[in-house]
């Protein structure tokens, strides 16, 4: 049996006490934080709902830069002239407990991309970045991110993804 989902904006509206990934902050910052970062213009958070109206997963997407230095040399773009490269951020991604291991987060990253492509055709931008828990690693590099070398022992992990060429190779044959 198929399962539909649809996404909507955190609002006003929205219920998230029944919320809970088995992560204390990032369920905190869905119902403490998400709604007040949205209405500040800082960040925006994309719940997925069940169709029984159950919140299953979030991601919270913002704007970011990239320093050059922080990219594996062929990653680097040639005579690009700033030190930083404009990009988008996946700040957030959870999927509630009662969902995992279900292609959830396979489902909010392929929204994460239309959002994030979205952004990047309408006002340039080339990379995805994201600060990766450990456990989280190899889903991430399933995408194509890398961690960015001098971050690789520690227990939060900076990982970038050159969205053009993931565009280019991946997304165009359907993720």
């Amino acid at each position: 049996m198929n399962i539909l989902y649809h996404l909507r904006d955190i609002s006003n509206e929205t219920d998230t006490s029944s919320f809970d990934c088995g992560d204390d902050d990032l369920n905190d910052f869905l119902q403490s934080d998400a709604l007040q970062n949205q209405e500040d213009w800082l960040s925006r958070t994309h719940i997925l709902y069940s169709t029984e109206n159950l919140p299953v997963g979030y991601f919270t997407i913002t704007l970011d830069t990239l320093h050059k230095g922080r990219l594996a040399l062929s990653d680097k773009i040639a005579d690009y002239p700033y030190q930083k490269y404009p990009a988008v951020k996946l700040a957030r991604l959870a999927v509630d407990r009662r969902f995992q291991n279900r292609g959830i987060g396979k489902l909010l990253m392929k929204h994460f991309f239309i959002a994030a492509y979205t952004l990047m055709k309408e006002g340039g931008g080339r990379f995805i970045t994201v600060d990766a828990k450990n456990s989280a690693l190899g889903f991430y590099q399933r995408f194509g991110f890398r961690a960015v070398p001098s971050q690789k022992n520690n227990e939060i992990v900076s990982m970038y993804l050159d969205f053009r060429k993931y565009y280019q190779k991946e997304w165009k044959r359907g993720c």
